[in-house]
């Protein structure tokens, strides 16, 4: 009955097509899910769709910064918004069409921050430094036309939203959920999160300072949380203050931020470390606790300490694997919240959506849209894979395969997602497809670097920001921009010789400061992952 379910809802969606029947015990025949022939193994469980296999997770990721590169059109007029690619002003298209761009929204601060880091983890993948261009020159876009004034209560503080096709954002009015200049706190912090970052990348101090208004504003905001009032409001209106929402978890970009400055000493470093001890304290007193991780992404209403949105746990979780110091228990409490997720998000569906395909679990949004997403799988299967390199658990490095698995099917040839393909008339957003979902790949690699492929050299991940990344026959070399960093590898070749700052470091499996350690892998090459004190020049060679 489970298959029947998902042929329905697939023909109803137009991304499924069969010749034959199913059998009761799997899939029997040919099947075409979003315009790609699925495989299974011998346990019919899904398996990529694009060969050779191993390559798949690689060419998912280049296919779909090849799309924003090559396939976007530029906005409808007038001038200066048809300067501009689709994806500056609105929220993603329709139809499975891109030239049907969505009229509902702009998700700045959800599109703004998820692109930033899926553009510098693929730079430090690849060496491809002409996708922080199109980031850079988004985000200064946005700062130029999407910050406070100076004069609201609160200044120079990034719109998290506006209307579809706003060239000046002063919020999301259109559908009259929104008032004008209303913000989501939580999504404005990760936009200072990916300010300062590029700052780090870039050195322009413009940056820098956009990271630190954002920064002082928080602080000056901070409070003690409660169950009914979080760290921060969740949503207020700038120019007079006026809080419209009390309650939100989804706090890990702010406090990333803060960190970040309090352990660069910039900034009112004093300010920024007593709003961290109240942001930590609420997020373990009350959402680690009580499950009520919530938060409505940009366009969602939401009023409530009682919902539950996928973002805000899975954002904390994957915080807790690099910012360990958040949480004392974070090994205790990361199973939790991959169970939290199975049971809210992939047991429950929207009506009609099945909950696992060929042996994939498959992940919902929120408690007001359920519907099955390519973006929260790939948050699932990040989660899962950084849990299985802790835990040793294999179960959950096979959560992690099927479930990306999945993901790679969600758009055709061409790098045109699918975002909710087994949903109908959901749009396709920039946001979702082309910034959050790809980036959680480098998370999965972290992971398990086997998933990345073999015979080739590659950052698969760091949490601090790299540049200067060099890929030369027997060499990689890179810029790690902060101190105490961690960087993970899957390398062709055995390092002879690991240098930071041109001193020598040292193969050592205890993975002390300023070492490295490196594992042979199955079907070929090597896992290596340095851990350093110091910021500075990294050069590993053959």
């Amino acid at each position: 009955m489970r298959y029947i379910n998902i042929i329905f809802i697939l023909m109803w969606a137009g991304l499924f097509q069969t010749n034959q029947s199913l059998g009761q015990n799997g899939v029997k025949d040919t099947i075409i899910f979003c315009t790609h022939k699925v495989v299974l193994d011998n346990q019919n469980k899904l398996i990529p769709w694009f060969t050779p296999v191993e390559n798949a997770y690689d060419h998912f990721l280049r296919l779909r910064w090849d799309f924003i590169k090559n396939k976007v059109p530029n906005s409808p007029g007038p001038h200066p918004r048809s300067k501009y690619p689709q994806y500056y002003f609105y929220c993603g298209f329709k139809n499975n069409n891109v030239l049907e761009y969505d009229t509902w929204m702009n998700d700045v601060a959800e599109k703004m921050p998820n692109w930033f880091e899926n553009a510098r983890l693929y730079y430090a993948y690849t060496g491809d430094p002409s996708v922080m261009t199109i980031v850079k020159n988004m985000m200064e876009y946005y700062i130029t036309h999407g910050t406070s004034p100076a004069n609201f209560v609160w200044p120079n503080f990034p719109y998290t939203t506006t209307n579809a096709g706003d060239t000046i954002f002063q919020g999301f009015t259109t559908a009259s959920r929104f008032k004008l200049h209303e913000i989501q706190v939580d999504h404005a912090g990760e936009m200072g999160l990916a300010y300062y970052r590029m700052y780090l990348y870039s050195g322009e101090k413009k940056y820098l300072n956009a990271a630190l208004h954002v920064a002082n504003v928080l602080a000056a905001n901070a409070r003690i949380g409660t169950a009914d009032k979080s760290v921060w409001p969740y949503r207020v209106i700038m120019d007079s203050g006026k809080i419209t929402a009390e309650y939100g978890a989804n706090w890990t970009g702010c406090y990333m931020l803060m960190d970040n400055l309090v352990r660069d000493n910039l900034g009112n470093v004093a300010f920024y470390k007593e709003a961290l001890i109240k942001a930590r304290n609420f997020i373990l007193q009350f959402p680690m606790k009580t499950g009520y991780w919530t938060d409505g992404h940009t366009d969602t209403d939401v009023n409530s300490n009682t919902y539950k949105s996928n973002l805000s746990a899975s954002n904390t979780t994957l915080c807790m694997f690099d910012y360990a110091e958040l949480n004392p228990n974070w090994k205790e409490d990361i199973p939790k919240l991959i169970k939290w997720t199975e049971d809210y998000f992939v047991s429950r569906s929207a009506q009609g959506e099945p909950s696992t395909m060929w042996g994939a679990n498959i992940v919902g949004e929120q408690d007001s849209f359920m519907y099955k997403m390519d973006y929260q799988t790939a948050r699932y299967a990040a989660v899962c894979a950084r849990w299985y390199a802790v835990s040793g658990d294999e179960s959950y490095k096979e959560k992690a395969y099927r479930s990306l698995n999945w993901v790679t099917y969600c758009n055709d040839s061409t790098g045109k997602a699918f975002e909710s393909p087994v949903s109908k008339g959901i749009s396709t957003w920039w946001s979702d497809c082309y910034g959050e979902c790809p980036r959680m790949f480098y998370q999965a690699f972290a992971g398990v670097p086997e998933f990345a492929p073999p015979h080739e050299n590659h950052i698969l991940y760091s949490e601090g920001i790299l540049k200067n990344i060099s890929y030369d026959k027997g060499m990689v070399s890179y810029v790690a921009t902060s101190a105490n960093g961690i960087e993970y590898l899957r390398l062709a070749f055995k390092p002879k010789m690991v240098k930071l700052n041109g001193k020598e470091i040292w193969n050592d499996n205890s993975l002390d400061s300023d070492t490295y350690k490196v594992k042979n892998l199955d079907g070929g090459g090597y896992s290596v992952i340095i851990k350093r004190l110091k910021k500075g020049e990294v050069i590993i060679v053959e």
